[in-house]
């Protein structure tokens, strides 16, 4: 059955005879995601449409007609159909690549790379030339089928059939190899899109530096770097100044994160000073980062003129991260009144501590020795006293788990303070829903 607005159409004009193009944009508006069908029976109407309604009026399809419900079978999970029209549309004279990518994509989306080879040799056997789409399909599936090689090898073919590769493409496939571990031969794919004329988007940058961070291949990681913004790959850098792609926020925080967690110390503080001078804000793993290397490296001072640097810029907020590295590193130290001042900064900024923060503080004071005790009931109290209960059930946690049993009276503010909490909910609740009732 045709849709009714079309029937009734060549009802109304008895004489008008529709043509290929009418049928085309029928198919197409059948076989739309866009546009309200019944799942069940649209492709029956677009098979009906193709097999009986344009032959009925002496009309042969064409690609676009061929195209359209070969897409909608492959997009339905019906390959084995969508081949067999595939081969149909070739038997009948016609070659289209347009018919053969959406096919392709669906082989590939469900791991049937064998088949997708196969598929493609038959396209080029019937002499249907592979356009810029076809090879872009092939090389996103594979790299989704972890098949990173192979998609590289898409884009040697690519090239030399003279379709050149975008940068959606070069930045598919490096972040295909650098998943699959294959960061050095990502970079040197990087490194052709600049002799092909196309610079690096900050994406691709971003991807390789990430992958020998992760890899713990720092000097890569300086190698890229150093590729980005000066001296080896001069007029790389001034390519991406020209068109205005510099290192994110992002890119900066991968870097200096990795440099630091290696002890690369100086070489981190080089890349916070440029990442300042470029005028980009650091955001909070930057600034985490670089106050765990100071700390790491005995640099205490330095991290705390950091951390009070980073609260006075207001660019970014401490979180209990940065706050645990700055405490571990004055506990270490010995320091135990500035971490105390710095943990009161903690409480009154609103920042919970966590079980990484009370666990330092035992190791200082001791679990099993009364202090350290104390020193989390004392804490206990002070959370719920600034209506704090979840992270002071938190800390009670703690304690349990390393066998501190808490004073009663420590227990019985931590479950009145709880009990409150759930009143009051409750009454908000019962208030809100009033109206309704």
């Amino acid at each position: 059955m045709l849709p009714a607005f079309f029937s009734r159409s060549l009802r109304r004009f008895p004489r008008l005879a529709p043509t290929l193009l009418s049928f085309n944009l029928l198919l197409k508006c059948v076989c739309s995601s866009l546009a309200p069908r019944d799942p069940g029976c649209y492709l029956e109407i677009a098979l009906r449409i193709l097999y009986e309604i344009i032959p009925g009026w002496n009309l042969a399809p064409d690609k676009f007609t061929y195209s359209t419900v070969v897409s909608a079978l492959a997009d339905a999970g019906r390959v084995d159909d969508a081949v067999a029209l595939v081969h149909e549309m070739v038997a009948d004279g016609v070659v289209a690549a347009e018919a053969f990518n959406p096919v392709l994509r669906a082989m590939l989306r469900a791991g049937d790379v064998k088949g997708a080879a196969k598929l493609f040799g038959f396209m080029q056997l019937k002499g249907c030339v592979p356009t810029a789409v076809t090879y872009n399909v092939l090389v996103h599936g594979l790299l989704v089928c972890g098949r990173a090689g192979a998609a590289m090898g898409v884009m040697r073919r690519m090239e030399r059939e003279g379709v050149v590769p975008g940068v959606m493409t070069y930045g598919a496939v490096v972040d295909g190899l650098v998943r699959c571990g294959r960061v050095k031969d990502a970079w040197k794919v990087a490194e052709e899109m600049e002799k092909n004329g196309l610079a690096p988007n900050e994406f691709v940058y971003s991807t390789v530096i990430t992958g020998f961070c992760k890899s713990g291949e720092i000097d890569w990681a300086l190698k890229v770097w150093e590729a980005m913004v000066a001296g080896l790959a001069l007029s790389v850098w001034e390519e991406m100044i020209g068109v205005g792609c510099m290192p994110n926020a992002v890119s900066y925080s991968i870097l200096i994160n990795g440099l630091c967690n290696v002890g690369r110390l100086k070489d981190a503080m080089m890349v916070w000073k440029h990442m300042l001078g470029c005028g980009c804000a650091p955001d909070t793993i930057a600034y985490t980062s670089m106050i765990k290397g100071l700390c790491v490296s005995g640099m205490v001072d330095g991290g705390l003129r950091l951390f009070y640097d980073m609260m006075a810029r207001g660019d970014a907020e401490p979180d209990v991260i940065s706050y645990n590295v700055l405490l571990d590193g004055l506990l270490l130290a010995k320091d135990l009144p500035r971490a105390m001042d710095l943990l009161n900064r903690m409480l009154d900024q609103g920042c919970d501590p966590d079980t990484v923060t009370c666990n330092m503080f035992l190791r200082e004071f001791g679990a099993g020795e009364r202090k350290g005790r104390e020193f989390l009931e004392g804490l206990i109290m002070r959370l719920c006293n600034r209506g704090r209960n979840m992270a002071a059930g938190e800390v009670l946690m703690v304690m349990l788990a390393k066998y501190i049993v808490p004073e009663p009276p420590i227990w019985e503010m931590v479950v009145r303070d709880i009990c409150r909490r759930k009143r009051e909910h409750g009454a908000h609740t019962r208030e809100f829903l009033t109206p309704f009732v």
